[in-house]
């Protein structure tokens, strides 16, 4: 910064010296160019602190800028130095607020006016106009210019801070509210299903003698389970800051087997079918995948019932093409909708479409269907795909 300071300090003074003084005229004598020496070595030396007191650096070479224009009057020198004078505007117009910033642009206008007037009294007659027009076109619309962009550098600045501000305040409440989303799951909902879980576990122990009653409660025992590893997970995602790279498992294509295996103990008959050669998504459209046909697979088992013929179809083409469709021919259990929250598909939709694709949900016959299309991330066979054919397989 040191060095930048000196640098500016430099290229300001120097251009002074021979454009707006008479360092190499021949008419100049030692005397004068010694006085234009020593006024440029304390502008440069002022300028040099200009970041630290932007202030009292401005005050200084404003009065260095004067005096010289005071000296010219007197025809002690022939020095009217500008740049100076105005890298100390822009560095009070740039840090303060307007009413400071509208006081230095007056006062700046003091030494621009003396410098004009000093430049008019050495002409006469018809000259004086055209050389005072030149003048005023010259140093008035530049001093403006430089305290314009000054106002407009401390604008972007503030902006662009108030903007940090807003966005730390707004990722703080996201935090906030995360951390209270997380308290309530684990006060309502993750202590409901232990508390299933545990009832589960002891009415499997008291049912030994009926394997189908005793199997029936270890299903709800490791399904309850397994919904508190992932409510656990979950968890651990709300209240982590870095939630995006939060590391765990998560369930994807890999895991519809034992999502149907899950489905058929309800009493739905389900299948799976997969066509096409396999190809490689990332691990979120995977995900997206599967929860599409977890909820759509939950829905037919809290609406449609027992009994209930169901497919899953799995396309692979250009896009992850993805389709459950049911009969509606089960029997539909009591109090099904006192177990559906009204908001699966909607979050089902935002979630299809933060990665692009496309759900619909409708009925279908005496059944219903969700299908969706999901962007596959290259087209490169999985591992394990057969390459170049299309396969298909039903899993019962």
């Amino acid at each position: 910064m040191w060095l930048q300071d000196s640098a500016l300090a430099v290229a300001a003074v120097i251009p002074e010296l021979f454009y707006f003084g008479t360092m190499i005229a021949p008419w100049a004598d030692w005397r004068q160019r010694m006085w234009m020496l020593l006024l440029a070595l304390a502008e440069a030396l002022a300028l040099l602190v200009r970041r630290r007191r932007p202030l009292a650096v401005f005050a200084a070479v404003w009065a260095i800028a004067v005096t010289a224009d005071l000296l010219s009057f007197a025809d002690a020198v022939d020095y009217t130095p500008c740049f100076g004078l105005l890298i100390a505007l822009y560095t009070v117009a740039a840090q303060y607020r307007l009413r400071v910033a509208l006081a230095v642009l007056v006062l700046g206008l003091v030494p621009m006016g003396l410098a004009i007037a000093e430049t008019i009294g050495s002409y006469h007659g018809p000259m004086t106009v055209p050389v005072l027009v030149a003048n005023i076109a010259f140093y008035v619309p530049v001093t403006l210019v430089v305290w314009g962009f000054a106002r407009w550098s401390l604008a972007t600045r503030t902006a662009a801070e108030r903007q940090r501000e807003e966005v730390a305040e707004a990722r703080l409440r996201v935090t906030r509210e995360r951390v209270r989303i997380a308290r309530e799951l684990h006060d309502i909902v993750a202590n409901a299903v232990a508390v299933i879980v545990m009832r589960a576990e002891t009415a499997r122990a008291t049912a030994l003698e009926d394997p189908a009653r005793a199997e029936a409660f270890a299903h709800i025992e490791a399904l309850g389970r397994s919904t508190m590893a992932e409510l656990r997970h979950m968890l651990r995602l709300l209240r982590s800051s870095e939630a995006a790279t939060e590391g765990g498992y998560t369930h994807g294509l890999g895991d519809l087997e034992q999502l149907m295996a899950n489905v058929r103990k309800a009493g739905v008959r389900i299948s799976l079918e997969t066509r096409g050669t396999p190809l490689r998504v990332d691990d979120s459209v995977g995900q997206t995948a599967y929860r599409l046909v977890q909820e759509a697979a939950t829905n037919i088992t809290k609406h449609a019932g027992p009994g209930t013929r169901a497919v899953v179809r799995i396309t692979w083409d250009r896009a992850l093409l993805i389709e459950v469709v049911d009969d509606g021919a089960g029997r539909p259990p009591d109090g099904g909708q006192e177990l559906s929250t009204g908001h699966g598909l909607l979050g089902l939709r935002e979630r299809v479409a933060l990665y692009g694709g496309l759900l619909s949900a409708e009925p279908y016959g005496p059944g219903f269907r969700v299908a969706a299309a999901l962007p596959v991330s290259t087209a490169v066979p999985a591992a394990g795909g057969a390459a170049g054919s299309t396969a298909t397989r039903t899993a019962r």
